[in-house]
């Protein structure tokens, strides 16, 4: 059972996406609201993988392997790739992981693969989304040496990294801000992925998760070449003050502030 295809979503899903489904496909399908119980039990299974990280993670990434099994019934299970029963017409295809960063996915990079008997390079292109599949046509491994070889599939997997997220092609990333700056104002430096710094305004009143929108530095689209952008999320930090006249000049303006009916 496919969980992505029972829950109707797919790997590039948010997780609040996921949750959004799964409760719209359960009320849908509840036994207590005449419901299909074995169709409810899917749902309900689906959920308990992709709504948990761990197990999410896990369904996502399996075991990197160099090429696909081969159950001994080889005419019911690869089609066009055997001919006759018991007999193929071509090796299996192969599928293998590979994981980069971020900022390999942003930049885009040639990866290079040392698989059994050569070296593979491959071409990432800049905004790769975490999932994306590449094939290398004939560069299985031989089960068979007397038959052609199959297709490698590349499963590219994107490694998490801390204050920093995704979703399509927008990237996010927490800065942290005082207190008093996001009371009056400020300007401040919001450091990209790629190193680059940028200044951005801080308007006085600026509440805690507001998001500054800096426009096309996000990720480029492999598919159209548009870019996203990148979204500064607001943490408010208070500050420790110690200094006692400080503490009475904002103890000052925070009675003037009351007696204002603020």
């Amino acid at each position: 059972m496919d969980y992505y295809e029972t829950l109707g979503v797919n790997h590039t899903t948010q997780p609040h996406e996921i949750k959004q489904a799964y409760r719209k496909l359960a009320s849908k399908h509840h036994p207590d609201k005449g419901g299909n119980p074995e169709q409810f039990k899917k749902i309900q299974a689906a959920w308990d993988v992709l709504g948990d990280p761990e197990k999410k993670r896990q369904y996502d990434n399996p075991a990197p392997k160099w090429e696909s099994s081969m159950p001994p019934d080889y005419g019911d299970l690869f089609g066009d790739i055997f001919g006759n029963r018991g007999r193929p017409k071509r090796n299996p295809d192969g599928q293998i992981n590979i994981e980069i960063s971020l900022l390999e996915a942003y930049e885009g990079m040639n990866y290079h693969i040392n698989f059994p008997g050569e070296e593979l390079a491959i071409k990432i292109a800049p905004g790769t989304r975490n999932g994306a599949k590449l094939r290398l046509a004939g560069k299985a491994n031989r089960r068979f040496q007397d038959l052609p070889p199959g297709d490698l599939y590349i499963n590219i997997l994107i490694k998490e990294q801390v204050n920093w997220g995704r979703q399509e092609d927008d990237l996010y990333v927490n800065i942290v801000i005082d207190a008093l700056d996001a009371i009056v104002g400020c300007d401040t430096i919001v450091t990209h992925i790629d190193g680059r710094k940028f200044k951005v305004k801080i308007h006085p009143g600026t509440q805690e998760q507001e998001r500054v929108r800096l426009a096309g530095l996000g990720m480029t689209n492999p598919s159209n070449g548009k870019v996203g952008a990148l979204f500064a999320i607001i943490n408010i930090e208070v500050p420790s003050i110690l200094d006692t006249e400080i503490i009475t000049l904002l103890n000052t303006i925070r009675e003037k502030r009351g007696n204002n009916g603020s």
